[in-house]
């Protein structure tokens, strides 16, 4: 495990608050671990993905994934164990009930440990849909960390989370979605109907331009509290809908 300095070192560098660091430090760890065991059963995706791989300026707490092949669980599961292991982390992982996939909640006592307040948490949330449409990309990590060795991740395309943050605006009301979904549109990835609809077949909709800007509007009302401590400016939310329908306008 890396000093306590050294963590505070990375945090200044990095400009996270030390428990976001933190938190940091150990998702990278269980992926590693994750991945130290399979290739690509599973594809890394969400907000987390887009912190890890593509440059988000906004702190993700969940490490999200998509199922693609079986695997054994047990087996992954002890791979992240003795992975915190090795580096000599007190950790402790559990299962989380869930209505669909495989949901794990992992608390670590990590460089900033004083106390159970002070716990790290991980929660690891698995998609058991099998709806990875496009090819994933292989990436290589290259943690800041010096305790851990690079590895190989299979990460969901800009494009597919894109139409995933899309569903996600339109059956859930997490304002997050919106400032990721800007986000990648500024990178450039495009909105792709027939992708959105391939993603939104599970609730049996299709993407309604309408349906999707009544919903999107309906994140303003958290707009503030839900970015709050996520990123250092909060962008004014009419200048990011009104992005992001310019951009959905000219897919159709």
């Amino acid at each position: 495990m890396i000093e306590k300095d050294r963590l505070y070192e990375v945090a200044k560098k990095l400009g996270l608050k030390i428990h976001q660091q933190e938190q940091h430090y150990m998702q990278t760890i269980t992926l590693f671990g994750i991945y130290s065991y399979i290739a690509n059963e599973l594809v890394f995706k969400g907000g987390t993905a887009l912190f890890f791989f593509y440059g988000l300026d906004r702190f993700s707490e969940d490490l999200d994934f998509t199922l693609t092949n079986e695997f054994e669980e047990e087996k992954l599961l002890e791979s992240i164990k003795d992975t915190f292991g090795l580096l000599a982390i007190e950790m402790e992982l559990k299962e989380v009930k869930s209505i669909a996939g495989k949901n794990y909640k992992i608390k670590a006592k990590g460089p900033a440990y004083t106390n159970e307040a002070s716990i790290s948490i991980v929660n690891v949330e698995i998609s058991d849909r099998k709806d990875v449409v496009l090819n994933p990309e292989i990436k290589q990590h290259v943690p800041v960390y010096e305790d851990i060795k690079p590895f190989f991740v299979p990460i969901m395309s800009a494009g597919e989370i894109l139409a995933e943050k899309v569903r996600a605006i339109m059956n859930r009301n997490k304002a997050r979605d919106v400032y990721d979904l800007a986000f990648l549109l500024r990178k450039g990835a495009k909105f792709d109907i027939e992708l959105i609809n391939k993603k939104t077949e599970y609730y049996k909709e299709n993407f309604v331009l309408d349906v999707f800007e009544e919903e999107l509007r309906k994140k303003e009302r958290n707009w503030k509290t839900d970015l709050h401590g996520l990123i250092k400016y909060i962008p004014d939310f009419e200048e990011t809908a009104s992005y992001i329908l310019t951009q959905a306008n000219q897919s159709k």
